[in-house]
């Protein structure tokens, strides 16, 4: 592809995320603030699987696929809370998030931890929280 076609694509693909993100009432901080906490919690946990020595392809793959759907989820109950006709969704929008992202930053700080003291921090899962 020559460059402008690449430009055309790039703008295709910002246009329609802006657009998804504008229906769903999510901002852009607060989308990449849950996909790097999501990606991180996912690297820290398999480096902290390598220094256990508990590391395989199938808990990576495991692992990677509960991220996804984490990732996932708010986009489903907002999609769900809208077609039930919820008029204003932004406030369970903002504490969904919310729960979500400081759920992922602990567990990367937990995985830290375990890297660190080989001793494991209690384990707080943020779908039991938001259930």
């Amino acid at each position: 592809m020559v460059e402008a076609e690449w430009a055309i694509v790039n703008i295709a693909w910002g246009l329609t995320l802006w657009i998804i993100l504008e229906y769903f009432g999510i901002s852009w901080e607060t989308l990449i603030i849950l996909s790097a906490m999501l990606l991180l919690d996912w690297i820290f946990g398999v480096i902290d699987a390598y220094m256990q020595e508990t590391l395989e392809s199938k808990l990576m793959v495991r692992w990677l696929v509960k991220k996804l759907t984490r990732w996932c989820f708010p986009f489903i109950v907002i999609w769900v809370l809208r077609w039930a006709w919820f008029a204003n969704t932004e406030m369970i929008v903002t504490a969904m998030l919310s729960i979500l992202i400081v759920a992922e930053g602990y567990s990367v700080i937990w995985h830290i931890y375990s890297i660190n003291y080989k001793e494991q921090l209690p384990e707080i899962d943020a779908l039991k929280m938001l259930f």
